[in-house]
């Protein structure tokens, strides 16, 4: 069974996440927001140079320790940087006409984008009820958009149904940052959630796709190990300002690269 790889928080106790091995970080805003950042890559054992097809999962949550029902200030932004020699790429594959499945249910979205499909994933996201507020579950699924440009576009749609039906649509552009010791960036607007009443506290989204171009086996997503290391980070705007920014860590094992051909 191939060892999956779960990145260490690092925020303000660094340190003792580096002691202990297994803690978790939270960071925490002035406002009492709280935000956590998950990434996750299965295989790791990658070539240092030859790009390998990966699974990414990317896992975010939001929380609030001044309000009593640990409804946040909402997302406005993610921004997320991957790992150095990781390769988001969409050339070839077939793209998700985006009007297409605004204010779809996740059957519709599913059917009319199939061809187009990347990844599936959840979320909670909470609204007002008449007693505080009530967590709901919502299906995501992920599609390849209609690049701008040469910039790949993640179109991730949720879909809930029970108790009120909530249909959001995220548009993420990815972009060559490549700086810091970063790869490709993925930036996604959040756009207000039931009118701006709701908040979004868990999303996350599992991402793989092999296809076929011009007679070459391609992926979604790879990635490199050229350190034996991998980081990535996420900046999380909230609808009052302020922001917070985790970066996680982890590790990578180099497989032989593939003989050249003579």
């Amino acid at each position: 069974m191939r060892k999956r790889l779960t990145f260490v928080l690092i925020g303000a106790v660094v340190a003792a996440v580096a002691a202990a091995g297994s803690a978790t970080a939270v960071l925490t805003a002035p406002d009492g927001n709280t935000q956590e950042l998950g990434v996750a890559i299965k295989p790791t054992k990658l070539g240092k140079k030859t790009p390998t097809p990966i699974t990414l999962d990317v896992t975010t949550k939001t929380g609030s320790t001044s309000d009593p029902n640990g409804k946040p200030v909402p997302v406005t932004e993610a921004v997320l940087d991957f790992a150095k020699g990781t390769a988001i790429e969409s050339t070839g594959y077939p793209t998700c006409n985006l009007a297409s499945i605004e204010g779809a249910t996740a059957e519709v979205a599913n059917e009319t984008c199939k061809k187009a499909k990347i990844g599936s994933g959840h979320a909670t996201v909470l609204l007002p009820g008449s007693k505080g507020v009530v967590a709901e579950t919502l299906e995501v699924n992920a599609f390849n958009g209609k690049s701008q440009g040469k910039n790949p576009v993640v179109l991730l749609h949720t879909y809930g149904q029970s108790p009120v039906q909530v249909t959001q649509l995220l548009v993420g552009t990815v972009t060559k940052y490549n700086k810091e010791g970063f790869g490709p960036r993925l930036t996604v607007p959040v756009p207000p959630i039931a009118g701006g009443t709701g908040a979004l506290t868990e999303f996350e989204a599992k991402i793989f796709k092999k296809y076929s171009y011009k007679g070459k086996q391609r992926s979604y997503v790879t990635a490199t190990c050229p350190q034996k290391k991998l980081k990535a980070r996420g900046k999380f705007v909230f609808k009052d300002g302020q922001s917070l920014t985790p970066e996680v860590r982890g590790k990578c094992t180099q497989k032989p690269e593939p003989k050249k051909k003579k």
